[in-house]
Formats: structure tokens, sequence, C-alpha cells
């Protein structure tokens, strides 16, 4: 064989060899995917107990309910806004300032938008979450991606960390 037959004719088999590489670890990640979904992303109590520390902070929130709010969560809780991060080692450290939330943005409530079991074991649990804030009038001015951590500590779910990316 020529040399150029020879080089084009290699060039082909690790070619080849790299696409049945590849093939074989999408093969192989496709799989642990639908093992994923199949075992731990069921439908389960441990998830809807999950959810309800969600539903009820967003209800302690739009009811500015401070009180109520910090019980929705675990401490040391953690907030990723953008690059910014903040953690709360005590309920005590945390001030949710509606105040300043209504005055700077003109904020009024928020909803979940969804809410997506995307990872879990038993103690915990990621979802993801679209959620929207809402002035006075109803009008929509901002919404955000996130992923919240929930865990179970002592029998108790609770919120332990929220990253949203920005608006």
């Amino acid at each position: 064989m020529e040399e150029p037959q020879k080089k084009e004719s290699d060039k082909r088999g690790n070619w080849r060899k790299t696409v049945k590489v590849s093939l074989g670890i999408l093969g192989g990640l496709s799989l642990l995917m639908g093992y994923i979904s199949a075992t731990g992303m069921s439908q389960s109590e441990g998830e809807a107990e999950a959810r309800k520390a969600v539903d009820d902070f967003f209800a302690s929130f739009n009811a500015q309910d401070q009180d109520s709010a910090k019980r929705c969560l675990h401490y040391p809780h953690v907030q990723i806004t953008g690059t910014e991060t903040i953690m709360w080692n005590t309920p005590e450290e945390l001030d949710l300032n509606f105040g300043h939330l209504i005055a700077s943005e003109g904020w009024h409530h928020s909803t979940i938008d969804s809410c997506t079991l995307r990872q879990n074991c038993k103690d915990k649990i990621h979802f993801e979450i679209r959620f929207s804030r809402y002035n006075a009038e109803g009008t929509c001015y901002a919404t955000f991606q996130s992923i919240w951590i929930v865990t179970r500590t002592d029998g108790h779910w609770g919120i332990q960390g929220r990253s949203s990316l920005p608006s």
C-alpha cells in the first residue's frame, strides 16, 4: 500500500474507533439515565413531603410570614443567586426583607410555575423549580430557573439550599 493511502486508512480506522468508543459511552450513559429514571426518580412519599416544604415556603413567603418561612428551611441554609452565595447558619441570621423586595421591585407575590423532581435518594431531593414574581397589578415582572435541595433531617423535610439563575 502506498504511504498516503496507508495514512488515510489509518485515519479512517482511528475515526471508527473513536466513534465506537463514543457510542459505547453514550449508550452506557443512556442505560444509566434509564436506570436512574426507573429507580431513583419515581414518585414517593418522600417526594410529596419534600414538595410540601416547597409549597409551604411559597405560601409563607407570599403571606410575608417570616417565622413560618424560616421553619420551612434547614440550617445551615445556602442561597446562590447569580454568583453571590449567602449562607445562614441559624434561623435568627436570616432576614427575609419583604419591605426591600416591595420597595425595589414592586413585589406582591410569587408563584411556582413548575416543580420537577430531578434527583432523589432517601433523605434528599433536588427539584428544578421555575418561579415568577408579580406586582400588585398581577403583572409578572421576573421569572427564575432554580435548583432547590430539600433534605430530611430528624424526620422533617426542609429546604437546605437554593440556586437561581438571574431572571
